[in-house]
């Protein structure tokens, strides 16, 4: 037998090869572990600064908002955060026609922000920058832009760059013919609402309701409120043209004669409310009447009264009559009474506070407000509000042109007698009761946002869909938003 041995050189360089072999492996794997490992840290660095730079947008876009609404507890000044002593006030700068800008810092970060206002629909347009610390790899892509006639510069530290485009609008003060925070009941007869556009000569008469033109008459006479109860909205026999809504879960009343829809369901006779025309999903904040900070003056009286020619536009109509009156203001001003109890001639651009009672009962009672350059503004303060007699003539038939603000002290205000009324009541904390109505198709235009509403008369209402961009309204609110 012959036997084959192996030198112990060879054995010991097979085992040396082995060694090398496998710490070459074990080599290469943890240099490839480090390299991942250092990837992996160089994209997470490069996610966590892509992240900070569009937080650092995001806080531009809260800075921007802060800017617009920061008048909007006051409804008459919301569109006034563009004034040149609110830019300076907070550090802004106007840059061009209509444009404003702010860098603001965060440690070693900051953001560009700019405002273009066009048509009161503010653009917004936010650049947030933040350094690139990790020094073992490159930083994200830079992106550095010129606007508004003003261009970054990169720093000395790499920056990133995200940017956040953010369109607005005023969310409307009123947005439909008749809101409240709770229970609504048409427990009236004949009570319709619809509405008209007194800025588009398609759908008005010079300017006001067109009852003689039925082919302008539109349908978003929509009623609303936030009550979350059986019976929230009661609408009875009513004919709504347009829709109803409910706070969450809560239902409408309608009577077996009763109609919400569009133009075409109710004027075709149909009974019900109409496929899309109800909803149970109204969900919105009515805040409180802020008082204008100004100096009031008490308002002016005539002694025995004094005769003034009035005259009054209802659509193509002009009428004029005589009437005799306590009351008077002549030009624009601010102006206070405890009780208003007698007729108010108004002729110029005016704001009334009435502290303790509005009261107008007697057959010849009336608020008249001068057909041009003229408008009124009541704030409510006392409790009780009544409108009788021959009620508040806005005689240029402009919805605008007359304000009803009820502070939250004011908690009831009644109508009655037949005089029609046009212009806007908000008094969130007052309960609304209608009696009476007029015999003609003007009855209410304008809009309504009160605590209740309760009806015992036949009231036609008429919303005037211009309410919605008078400029006056709870604040601005984003409608479109882009990251890039």
């Amino acid at each position: 037998m012959k036997i084959l041995q192996t030198k112990p050189g060879s054995q010991a360089g097979s085992v040396l090869l082995v060694s090398l072999i496998i710490t070459a492996v074990l080599g290469l794997t943890l240099a490839s572990y480090l390299i991942m490992t250092q990837q992996q840290n160089q994209s997470v660095m490069r996610s966590q600064t892509w992240n900070s730079a569009i937080v650092m947008s995001e806080a531009g876009v809260e800075d921007a908002l802060a800017m617009l609404n920061k008048f909007n507890s006051n409804f008459e000044k919301l569109t006034n955060w563009s004034s040149s002593s609110s830019i300076y006030n907070d550090n802004w700068a106007a840059i061009g026609a209509n444009t404003y800008y702010v860098r603001r810092y965060i440690n070693d970060s900051y953001y560009d922000v700019y405002i273009t206002n066009v048509n009161n629909k503010p653009v917004i347009n936010s650049l947030g920058f933040t350094p690139w610390h990790y020094n073992g790899g490159t930083a994200p892509q830079q992106t550095y832009a010129a606007v508004g006639g003003v261009s970054q510069q990169a720093s000395v530290s790499p920056m990133t760059s995200r940017s956040v485009n953010v369109g607005t609008r005023i969310d409307p003060l009123v947005n439909v013919a008749m809101a409240a925070l709770e229970q609504i009941d048409f427990n009236g007869n004949n009570v319709q609402t619809d509405s008209f556009d007194s800025s588009n000569p398609l759908y008005n008469d010079n300017g006001g309701y067109p009852a003689a033109y039925p082919n302008r008459q539109r349908d978003q006479g929509d009623v609303v409120t936030d009550l979350a109860i059986i019976n929230s909205l009661n609408v009875g026999n009513a004919k709504i043209k347009g829709s109803a809504k409910t706070g969450p879960n809560g239902t409408l009343g309608i009577g077996p004669n009763g109609s919400v829809g569009d133009k075409a369901w109710v004027e075709g006779g149909n009974k019900g409310v109409q496929p899309g025309h109800f909803a149970d999903d109204m969900n919105v904040l009515f805040p409180p009447v802020q008082l204008p900070s100004t100096s009031w003056s008490p308002l002016p009286t005539s002694g025995s009264g004094v005769v003034r020619t009035d005259i009054v536009i209802n659509g193509s109509t002009i009428t004029t009559n005589t009437a005799t009156y306590n009351f008077y203001i002549n030009g624009d001003g601010d102006y206070y009474v405890g009780t208003l109890d007698k007729p108010l001639h108004v002729k110029g651009h005016a704001r009334l506070l009435i502290t303790t009672k509005l009261a107008l009962n007697g057959a010849n009672d009336r608020i008249m407000i001068a057909p041009t350059n003229s408008s009124l503004r009541i704030y409510m303060q006392g409790a009780t509000a009544a409108i009788g007699g021959k009620g508040i003539i806005n005689a240029s038939g402009n919805a605008n042109n007359f304000y009803f603000f009820g502070l939250p002290n004011n908690s009831k205000l009644t109508f009655g007698g037949n005089a029609s009324f046009t212009g806007v009541i908000y008094a969130p904390s007052a309960e609304f009761a209608l009696g009476g109505g007029g015999s003609d198709d003007i009855d209410f235009i304008g809009a309504s946002v009160t605590k209740t509403v309760k009806m015992n008369g036949h009231y036609k209402f008429h919303f005037d869909e211009a309410l919605r961009n008078n400029g006056m309204g709870r604040g601005y609110i984003p409608t479109s938003w882009k990251e890039m």
